[in-house]
């Protein structure tokens, strides 16, 4: 996790700043670890509600000991089976995690549900791993197509070195 912290917190804050600056009322953040990067966005937006998931109930743990905030819940939960009302949040955020879920269709299928119908998902990650893991995905014009069968749309697509980040919406 300390690695983690170090390469990728960064990623993540360089990320969330290509967001406009506004308010979100509730947030997600997927695929936390340690929580370093929910208590980031508790920062940034210190009013909204945010919730932090990961498969792991390790890592919800280091989670739920390191970082006890007011507004910031932490639960283990499998991205692709949301226990979240549906429209709930209108900012989700996967940093370096969604090339390794394992039915990218159903996590996004379920990420569409509890998204609103104005909310924004950002994704950020090495552009290595998408190239790696989702080589059928690593070009943009692939990756929208794919996004629009789903009903969902590519925004913007941002890249900073060896860093991507994604802002995607419901059509």
């Amino acid at each position: 996790m300390k690695i983690w912290n170090k390469a990728y917190l960064p990623m993540a804050q360089w990320a969330l700043s290509v967001l406009p600056q506004k308010s979100y009322g509730h947030i997600l953040d997927i695929g936390v670890g340690n929580g370093a990067s929910t208590a980031y966005l508790h920062r940034l937006f210190p009013q909204s509600q945010i919730k932090g998931i990961d498969i792991s109930a390790e890592a919800i743990s280091q989670a739920q000991q390191g970082y006890q905030l007011e507004g910031v819940t932490f639960d283990v939960m499998d991205v692709s089976q949301l226990s979240y009302p549906d429209s709930r949040f209108e900012l989700v955020c996967a940093f370096q995690t969604h090339f390794h879920w394992p039915d990218l269709q159903q996590a996004l299928s379920e990420i569409k549900r509890v998204l609103a119908d104005d909310g924004r998902f950002i994704i950020a990650c090495e552009q290595s791993k998408v190239t790696y893991y989702l080589p059928d995905l690593k070009d943009n014009k692939e990756f929208a197509n794919y996004l629009d069968k789903m009903g969902l749309r590519l925004l913007d697509c941002q890249k900073q070195a060896a860093w991507l980040c994604y802002v995607i919406a419901k059509q």
